[in-house]
């Protein structure tokens, strides 16, 4: 069996000032395949959306693992980007600019 991280998108919750919060969030999966990966996944996902009354994006990303087995410094995910900006700059645009910052 293969090991699948798996990431979804929630929305986390509303701030006071109407902006939305996400979670974006990876979890690892054995499965014989993709689609047990995927059924599997969304089930989980399913549960821990009602458990935490957010909701779910309906589309899950998959990323196969190398099939090495879990030990410490394992890569879980990796997702390529194409952009003109710079290193710095993307940084800001993916992960600061949506930054959630508790009220």
């Amino acid at each position: 069996m293969a090991w699948f991280g798996i990431r979804t998108v929630y929305l986390f919750g509303v701030k006071a000032n109407d902006i939305n919060v996400f979670e974006e969030r990876v979890i690892c999966i054995e499965a014989a395949d993709s689609d047990e990966a995927h059924e599997k996944a969304k089930l989980e996902a399913e549960k821990y959306a009602l458990a935490n009354g957010f909701e779910r994006y309906p589309i899950q990303i998959a990323y196969e693992q190398d099939g090495t087995s879990l030990v410490d410094g394992y890569e879980v995910w990796s997702e390529l980007f194409e952009s003109k900006l710079s290193l710095s700059e993307f940084w800001v645009m993916r992960y600061e600019s949506y930054e959630y910052k508790p009220e």
